[in-house]
């Protein structure tokens, strides 16, 4: 029941706004690794109860994964919920093995949080601090910490309410209880009263820039695969037409609007019908979300992401936004964080051959190939802006958002599409997600969204005008341009290198210890 109600409790935030319950969801877990230590009952049973906790925050907080594909998606709830208890474990282990205070899973939770943020099972969606975002007002800090300041603060309060508990119930109310108090209550309201005070003394500058969002409100088990791309291209350009004036500098439209783009070729029958509608506006650009396909040397080594077409001429798949101004295709950027089992398959080199096997989301099945990494895009429309861009997922990773900022992104724009998960509320977790990223860099965010939520984001996070979901619709909205790099911005996430650095220590430390006991 412990291990259940903490799952619960950890889940409920990604739902709501009971931010609250975060800083001691883990206090059950916590309870049971000190009876489990304190009976010096078997590593197995520690496991299996942390098992349970993981299994149940992950489940209740992202079932929708499995709104796709049932199979797929308890494979990543499960292996997810293992990662994690394997951290608790290794947890337990440390204290038991050196006696070291609870407050090494601070620094372990970071360290983890940090490396799942790599490699090709990352997956950062559940990493506390994104639970905080159901009140914006409370992480205007993470401009200078990142969204992992925020779970460093959610565990640090944690283990300071468990052993608050435990003292009580061993000693009592006596001097070093009011002292725990006391230090517990401050670590909890000196962040939270700060953050308020950013959030209520930041002013809003004035709008420089002129955008439509375009939503087209497209069924991806329906729309997506029934209307031909040329149909869907259409609807896009004539939902742009309506909202168009001389004022509008950008157009953005959502993930994959179109598909089967080639790149490459000058003459493109997409890329023409594109040029010719935007000559009509030659002040304005265009910012499109489409599949894209490019030219690929093929070769008995090559990835696994090149495959070729009926007449044999290679070629490779990429998730994109494309640029175009006064009527000229000018740039691509390409996503870079590809989402496993849907554009990509983890660990390429042992799994390669299972590439065709990714599901079909966004009309080409298989492996996608990656992008090089955040670029930014910059024209002669609105006095050079310049616009980075995130694809989806991509929204997920804070240091990938910083460092498109370092590189002069005075805006951000999230094109996603996810109305694949239909009305679960997933697409309510992932506009938090690019919540906390405006926060972060201090970034004006316009978000366009298939099937919602398209919207304006502030740089206090704060949703400034939206689209309701499934509305087919225009929305003009005017973001601020921001220059100035924010701490996190400059730094990225430190608090995780730090974390994992120590970590390191803790490890080779148990490990010592370890060996000389058995000597």
């Amino acid at each position: 029941m412990l291990a259940v109600s903490g799952g619960i409790l950890a889940a409920i935030p990604w739902w709501t706004g009971l931010w609250f319950l975060l800083p001691v969801c883990f206090v059950p877990l916590l309870i049971i690794e000190d009876d489990t230590a304190g009976n010096n009952a078997d590593f197995s049973e520690l496991f299996n109860f942390s098992f349970i906790f993981f299994f149940t925050w992950n489940f209740f907080a992202t079932w929708w994964i499995a709104r796709i594909n049932i199979p797929g998606g308890m494979t990543v709830i499960i292996l997810n919920s293992l990662l994690m208890s394997l951290v608790f474990l290794l947890y337990g282990a440390i204290k038991r093995g050196t006696g070291a205070n609870p407050v090494i899973l601070v620094l372990l939770w970071a360290a983890f949080e940090y490396l799942h943020h790599k490699g090709d099972l990352s997956w950062p969606w559940l990493s506390l601090g994104n639970g905080l975002a159901g009140d914006i007002r409370i992480v205007q800090w993470y401009e200078y910490t990142g969204m992992q300041g925020g779970g460093i603060w959610v565990m640090l309060v944690n283990v300071l309410f468990f052993a608050g508990i435990r003292h009580y119930i061993i000693h009592g109310i006596n001097r070093l209880f009011l002292y725990r108090l006391l230090l517990t209550i401050m670590v909890v309201l000196i962040p939270v009263t700060a953050s308020i005070k950013i959030y209520d003394s930041m002013d809003e500058d004035g709008g420089k820039a002129n955008f439509l969002i375009v939503q087209s409100a497209l069924d991806p088990y329906g729309d997506k695969f029934s209307l031909s791309n040329s149909g869907r291209l259409d609807m896009i350009l004539k939902l742009a037409a309506q909202g168009m004036d001389e004022r509008v500098d950008y157009i953005v439209t959502p993930e994959t609007s179109v598909d089967s783009i080639q790149i490459a070729d000058a003459d493109d029958e997409f890329i023409q019908r594109i040029k010719e509608f935007m000559e009509q506006f030659p002040g304005a650009g265009l910012v499109l979300g489409a599949t894209t396909f490019s030219p690929a040397t093929f070769s008995g080594n090559n990835s696994f992401t090149v495959r070729t077409d009926e007449a044999g001429r290679a070629f490779e798949v990429q998730n994109s936004a494309l640029f175009f101004t006064s009527g000229t295709y000018q740039w691509a950027y390409h996503k870079y964080y590809l989402a496993n089992g849907v554009e990509q398959v983890p660990f390429e080199k042992v799994f390669g051959f299972l590439g065709g096997l990714s599901l079909n989301m966004g009309g080409v099945s298989g492996s996608l190939k990656p992008g090089p990494g955040p670029g930014v895009f910059s024209s002669s429309v609105a006095d050079s802006l310049v616009l980075g861009t995130l694809i989806c997922f991509e929204s997920s990773y804070g240091e990938y958002a910083a460092r498109m900022t370092r590189k002069g992104a005075e805006i951000i724009l999230v094109i996603t599409n996810d109305g694949w998960f239909k009305n679960t509320g997933a697409y309510r977790q992932h506009l938090r997600l690019s919540r906390i990223r405006a926060i972060e860099t201090r970034r004006d965010i316009v978000r366009a969204a298939n099937t919602g939520i398209s919207c304006h984001i502030t740089r206090k996070g704060d949703i400034a005008a939206s689209l309701d979901p499934w509305e087919t619709d225009f929305l003009p909205v005017r973001p601020s341009v921001n220059r100035e790099l924010t701490f996190y911005s400059c730094t990225g996430d430190y608090i995780g290198r730090i974390a994992l650095f120590f970590s390191v220590l803790m490890v080779l430390n148990f490990l010592t210890v370890k060996y000389i006991s058995r000597k």
